[in-house]
C-alpha cells in the first residue's frame, strides 16, 4: 500500500471495513494533529493529493458540484442517499474503505480529479491504475496501466458503462466496480438504485459555484444522512438504514479531523459522542428494536452541537490560517 495511504489509515478518525452490514465496524476516533508531529497531519484527503497540489485551496473549498433537480421526492430520496454514498468509503471494502477513499476522492463533484495521486496506482496526477491489486485482486491484470480519471458528467444517457468491464446498465457497472475493483461488499439495493439517480442526475445545468467549505454545511451532509434514516424506516428498508447511519458516522469523523488542534478537547468529545449514539441506533435495529425516539435524539443532538462548533472555528482547520499553518508546518504545498 502506498505510503500516504497507510499515513491515513493508521489516523483515521473513523473507519469501517466495508459496506456489508455484518462486516461494517466502528471505531472510535483516534487521530490527532495538536499532540502530534506536525508531519501527523492527519487530514485524510492529503493521500492522495499529488505534492504539487494547492493543497490550502482544495482543503478550504467546499465541492463544486452540478447536480440539476431531482423531478419528485421519492427520486429527490434517491438522489440523496445516491450523494451520501458517493461520498462514503464505507461504499468500498478493504484498504480503498480503511484509507477513507470514496467515489468522490477521484471524482470530485462527480468531475475528475486532476490532483489526484497515489503510488502504486497513479502515473501522472489525475490518474489511477483500476487494473491494480492495490484495491482488489479481481482486477490486477499484470500490468501498470494508469489511465485518466473521467468525469461522470452526462454519462447517463451512454449505451455502456466502463471500459476495463463494460456494463450494459449505470446500477451494473456501479455495482461491479464495488464488489471487484475495490471488493467491498454487494451494496443494499437502494444504495445501487440512489448511486445510479445521483450520477444521472449530475448535469452542468445544475451547477453551484465552489464557496469556502464549512463546518455547518459539513455537518448538514451528517444531518441529512440521519435525516434519511427516518425515510428509510418508513419504507420499511433496514439495510438502507444501516448504510444511511455509518455514513452520518463517517461525514462526522470529516468534522472531527479538523477539530484536532489544542484546545478543542470538548468538541472532540461532542462529535465522538453524537458519533457513538449513531452506533447505538444500528444495534437497535439489528435487535430488530424501534429506534424512532433515539433517532429524533441524534437528530437534535446534531443540530445543537453546531453552534459550539462554529464558535470555535477559528481554532479548527476550518479556519483558513490556521489550516495554512498547520500545513506549511507539515510541509505541503500552499501554491502561489
Amino acid at each position: 500500500m502506498a505510503f500516504g495511504l497507510k499515513r491515513v489509515v493508521a489516523a483515521a478518525l473513523i473507519v469501517l471495513a466495508a459496506c456489508s452490514p455484518k462486516e461494517r465496524a466502528e471505531t472510535l476516533p483516534v487521530g490527532a494533529f495538536a499532540n502530534a508531529a506536525p508531519a501527523a497531519l492527519s487530514l485524510r484527503e492529503l493521500a492522495w493529493l499529488h505534492p504539487s497540489t494547492d493543497t490550502l485551496k482544495i482543503l478550504s473549498s467546499a465541492r463544486h458540484e452540478c447536480v440539476r433537480p431531482a423531478e419528485n421526492p421519492d427520486m429527490q430520496y434517491l438522489v440523496d442517499i445516491g450523494r451520501l454514498a458517493f461520498q462514503s468509503p464505507m461504499l468500498f471494502g478493504g484498504p480503498a474503505a480503511r484509507g477513507g477513499l470514496s467515489c468522490e476522492s477521484c471524482h470530485q463533484g462527480g468531475r475528475d480529479n486532476p490532483n489526484f495521486f497515489l503510488a502504486g496506482l497513479s502515473g501522472e496526477a489525475g490518474t489511477a491504475d483500476v487494473t491494480s491489486a492495490l484495491f482488489s485482486k479481481v482486477r490486477e491484470d499484470g500490468v501498470f496501466n494508469p489511465v485518466p480519471i473521467p468525469s461522470l458528467v452526462g454519462i447517463a444517457g451512454k449505451a455502456t458503462f466502463g471500459t476495463q468491464a463494460p456494463a450494459a446498465s449505470l446500477s451494473d457497472f456501479i455495482e461491479n466496480a464495488v464488489v471487484d475493483e475495490f471488493q467491498g461488499a454487494p451494496p443494499p439495493p437502494v444504495v445501487v438504485s440512489g448511486l445510479s439517480a445521483y450520477i444521472a442526475h449530475l448535469d452542468e445545468t445544475g451547477c453551484v459555484a465552489a464557496t469556502t467549505r464549512t463546518i455547518t454545511a459539513d455537518m448538514r451532509q451528517a444531518q441529512r444522512a440521519i435525516e434519511l434514516v427516518g425515510e428509510a424506516l418508513a419504507r420499511d428498508d433496514v439495510a438502507a438504514a444501516d448504510f444511511l447511519l455509518v455514513s452520518a458516522q463517517g461525514q462526522l469523523g470529516q468534522v472531527h479531523e479538523r477539530f484536532a488542534g489544542p484546545g478543542l478537547k470538548n468538541q472532540r468529545r461532542a462529535l465522538e459522542r453524537l458519533s457513538r449514539n449513531v452506533a447505538a441506533i444500528r444495534t437497535n435495529l439489528r435487535a430488530g428494536d424501534d429506534a424512532s425516539a433515539s433517532l429524533a435524539a441524534v437528530m437534535v443532538g446534531a443540530k445543537t452541537i453546531i453552534g459550539d462548533l462554529e464558535q470555535h472555528r477559528r481554532q479548527s482547520l476550518y479556519d483558513v490560517e490556521t489550516l495554512r499553518a498547520a500545513l506549511r508546518a507539515a510541509g505541503r504545498n500552499l501554491g502561489p
